[in-house]
């Protein structure tokens, strides 16, 4: 068998295969949850091709770099984000996705807690899109969005991602909503109450004691909440919850019905217990909802 490339002494790359030679990008497909939405981060592309269209934080692969720290340098340069942890999507590699020449990109996602980005290096701008909501993307990044959304839904079931997403300490209806969120459905809330207790992943912290006051009796005057979810006078920190609207007994135009001896209750706060997720995705658990 011959010999597939030569040997040039003194040349920038010596070994000179006869095989082409094909560029490699990394795209980044970042998540938060921000305003009771997820949503990923896209940057506008300031040049050819796609000019002006909106895509996925990336761009080509150095020489002196492996494929995550690509990723990662990319994301900063072009979004001013630094993410601490990232993980590999998958390989795209259709002969046509890029209109320049042969690109094989790798793709990256990762959750991030909400912060503030801006537009670098290539990029004219960048921003926080709902994921029900996005513009027309460059390349085959629609394809990308669709392979990380599946992934992150199959993820949930293993991993903690919906707590990475979430504060330190959150409600049941808080991790509801992002569960729903992500997964496209619409959960009865004392089903997902049940099931997410009964796995043992979560752990009750301590809450503050409630105001001497009883709901029945705040003044009629004082403007009310309207959403099925917070049954509270504006006034009283949005913690201050009832636990469904039939309980809260709220009415859209008016302060709740007079329960004399009903006093309002703060919603319990739960943090993950990190050592019970370990121990059942040891057993080969899953969340189920």
């Amino acid at each position: 068998m011959g010999k597939n490339f030569k040997y040039v002494p003194g040349a920038e790359f010596p070994y000179q295969y006869r095989y082409e030679h094909m560029a490699v990008t990394t795209d980044c497909v970042i998540f938060t949850y921000e305003d009771r939405q997820l949503k990923v981060l896209l940057v506008r592309r300031g040049g050819e091709p796609f000019k002006g269209s909106w895509a996925f934080p990336g761009g080509f692969l150095r020489n002196n770099e492996t494929a995550t720290e690509g990723a990662l340098r990319e994301l900063r340069e072009e979004t001013g984000l630094e993410a601490t942890a990232i993980g590999e999507l998958g390989v795209f590699s259709d002969p046509d996705r890029d209109p320049r020449e042969r690109v094989i990109t790798i793709a990256f996602y990762a959750l991030v807690k909400p912060s503030a980005v801006f537009g670098g290096d290539d990029a004219e701008e960048a921003a926080w899109f709902s994921v029900d909501s996005l513009p027309e993307l460059a390349f085959d990044h629609s394809r990308i969005f669709g392979a990380a959304m599946e992934r992150l839904r199959r993820d949930i079931h293993f991993e903690p991602i919906g707590f990475d997403l979430l504060d330190d300490t959150f409600t049941i209806p808080d991790l509801q909503r992002l569960y729903e969120a992500i997964l496209g459905v619409k959960f009865d809330r004392r089903n997902f109450q049940r099931k997410i207790m009964s796995s043992g992943i979560l752990e009750e912290v301590e809450s503050p004691e409630p105001p001497d006051f009883d709901m029945g009796f705040l003044p009629n005057e004082t403007p009310f909440l309207a959403s099925c979810e917070y049954r509270a006078c504006e006034a009283i920190p949005k913690a201050m919850v009832k636990e469904s609207c039939v309980e809260a007994d709220v009415v859209e135009t008016g302060a709740p019905r007079a329960r004399k001896g009903r006093p309002g209750r703060i919603a319990s706060l739960f943090r993950l217990n990190r050592a019970r997720y370990d121990e059942m995705k040891e057993d080969g658990g899953k969340t189920e909802f």
